[in-house]
């Protein structure tokens, strides 16, 4: 709810994306669609493997980010930006970017006891609010967008010459399951994106259909990584 009132504070009008609350984590993912920036380069041969939709013809890409908590409040709160393609609601968070606090709880850091006062929990929950604020003000950005889609876009026009091998050799080396691989695999094919690009977008399509949202979540997280393996595995 802190991170929420941070929200507000910040002024801007969004969305909820989606909410999921499993035995490990809460999720919120906010889109904000008043900051989006073209990427015509990223998307220019890729379609939804959803509706078919090209690319070419919807080519933005919307700010966003991910509000995700322990579901019993006592790890980590974190804010990382998200990017959501306009052609097929794929999602893909920025890890080197998230803010993450670690909640004030019965332990210090180093291990020492401690009774925090309601005061103290008082100004954590403000500082929450304030750094949530200060967060969105980053993130939610045109500019902040406009970079992350040109870093994208230098690794994403490598051909993949080689998708079964290419492919094979990602998601062994981010562990997923054999299933994924072929689910991946499957969407990299219907994207028609023949690239390193098409190899992210692939990964975030899959996580779009996983009934499991704390996989979805590892996906969409390590889609990035997966764009940088399929271009330096060419």
């Amino acid at each position: 709810m802190a991170a929420l009132d941070g929200v507000r504070l910040a002024g801007v009008d969004i969305d909820i994306d989606g909410c999921d609350l499993t035995e490990r984590r809460m999720y919120v993912r906010v889109v904000c669609e008043q900051f989006a920036a073209l990427a015509p380069e990223l998307l220019k041969n890729y379609r939804s493997p959803f509706t078919g939709a090209a690319g070419a013809d919807n080519p933005l890409v919307f700010a966003g980010f991910v509000i995700s908590n322990s579901e019993t409040g006592c790890g980590a709160f974190t804010i990382t930006p998200r990017l959501l393609v306009q052609v097929c609601r794929n999602g893909m968070t920025i890890a080197a970017d998230a803010h993450r606090h670690v909640h004030l709880g019965g332990r210090l850091d180093d291990g020492g006891a401690v009774r925090w006062s309601s005061d103290t929990q008082d100004k954590n929950l403000q500082l929450i609010t304030a750094q949530t604020r200060d967060a969105i003000t980053t993130f939610l950005d045109t500019d902040y967008v406009t970079t992350k889609i040109r870093e994208l876009t230098a690794a994403a026009g490598a051909e993949i010459a080689d998708p079964d091998t290419t492919i094979q050799a990602v998601t062994s080396k981010l562990r997923f399951t054999d299933d994924q691989q072929r689910e991946i695999l499957r969407h990299f094919i219907r994207g028609g994106d023949l690239t390193a690009g098409g190899v992210m977008h692939a990964v975030t399509s899959v996580a779009q259909t996983t009934d499991d949202a704390d996989t979805a979540h590892e996906m969409e997280a390590q889609a990035l990584r997966a764009l940088h393996l399929a271009a330096t595995s060419v």
